[in-house]
């Protein structure tokens, strides 16, 4: 039985990171891991709440969390758990080359050659910046230590995946785009976030075509799951990161998602398939109405057709069982360790 042990699981970002695996924690016995709060474990699963304050300029938030990790571990194994809602490995990647971690756990990530590229804030979505973009030339004994989570935000609302309504075949609203499109000041590492995000959102807006019946105003809660659900598509906009709540929204009512093209991320699960369970557009959403009418033009089928494939996906990709052998796997090849043992 391989024991972990967890600090702060509960703490700010550390919260969402390990709130799946702290449900699982029954779950995870049966495959020879138990999560526990004593001081015999044989691992330790460091947040990011413990190596990463974004609110510090960078290197002071790189020197703050080499120290915190040292005094954290003592000498011990141990893994870190980048839990932001983006690929960016900014404040993560500088604080891995410098420690001792066996690996750093990542929801998504991007092809190595795509870090090379100066990206603002490390996001690729925000663009290259040669002035203040962050690009990093990945060494091999590096880029072997960062892994996939096998978590995304699609696990953290299981009502999504296990309550679906049937799929509504009288849909009068075209496109639904409701969300928050302007984010207040915000900054990461003394660097401004809050202007991309917003120029991203209200860009939707922008392009979105008059003659779609829609709707872009907040609504409660229930009102907004009945609008979603009496629309043809949905606007799923990036934020600070590419994967959104809203995204499992639309497999749960049965409405086709539009989104910036996710081809680019790699994640475990990973359900984002260009016109099998979303539909692609430009991150600068230069191409939407163009796909909005495609949509529009044979809805019927493809209402019916993608949405039985996004909702199939889901259910098959979201299992806590295969979240539970992921960690099986990873420490298999680490201890040579057996179901039960």
């Amino acid at each position: 039985m391989i024991k972990v042990k967890i600090p702060n699981p509960t703490t700010d970002r550390n919260e969402p990171t390990f709130r799946v695996m702290m449900a699982c924690r029954d779950m995870f016995k049966p495959y020879s891991i138990e999560i526990t709060d004593s001081d015999d474990f044989d691992y330790m699963f460091v947040g990011m709440n413990e190596f990463i304050n974004k609110s510090l300029p960078l290197q002071d938030s790189i020197d703050w969390g080499l120290e915190n990790v040292h005094k954290l571990t003592q000498g011990g194994d141990y893994f870190l758990f980048d839990g932001t809602d983006s690929t960016s490995l900014l404040g993560s990647i500088e604080v891995l080359e410098q420690c001792d971690a066996i690996y750093l756990f990542k929801n998504q990530i991007l092809k190595r050659e795509e870090y090379k590229k100066p990206h603002y804030c490390g996001k690729w979505f925000w663009g290259t910046d040669e002035e203040i973009g962050f690009g990093y030339d990945i060494k091999d004994k590096d880029w072997d230590r960062i892994k996939l989570s096998g978590l995304n935000l699609g696990h953290l609302n299981p009502q999504f995946r296990d309550q679906m309504p049937p799929i509504n075949p009288n849909k009068p609203n075209d496109v639904c785009a409701i969300y928050q499109a302007e984010h207040k000041e915000n900054y990461e590492h003394k660097m401004r976030n809050d202007l991309k995000y917003s120029n991203h959102r209200l860009g939707a807006w922008d392009v979105l075509d008059d003659k779609y019946s829609s709707r872009k105003a907040k609504l409660p809660p229930e009102e907004y799951f009945d609008y979603l659900y009496h629309s043809k598509v949905c606007l799923s906009p990036f934020g600070m990161g590419e994967v959104c709540f809203r995204d499992f929204e639309c497999f749960n009512v049965g409405t086709i998602m539009i989104k910036p093209d996710m081809s680019i991320v790699l994640s475990k699960p990973n359900v984002y398939i260009d016109k099998e369970t979303y539909f692609a557009v430009n991150y600068d959403w230069s191409n939407l109405n163009e796909v909005i009418d495609e949509i529009l033009s044979d809805f019927d089928r493809i209402n019916q057709e993608v949405t039985d494939n996004a909702r199939r996906k889901f259910v098959q990709e979201y299992q806590y069982e295969d979240y539970c052998f992921h960690y099986y796997n990873i420490f298999s090849e680490l201890n040579d360790i057996t179901i039960g043992a």
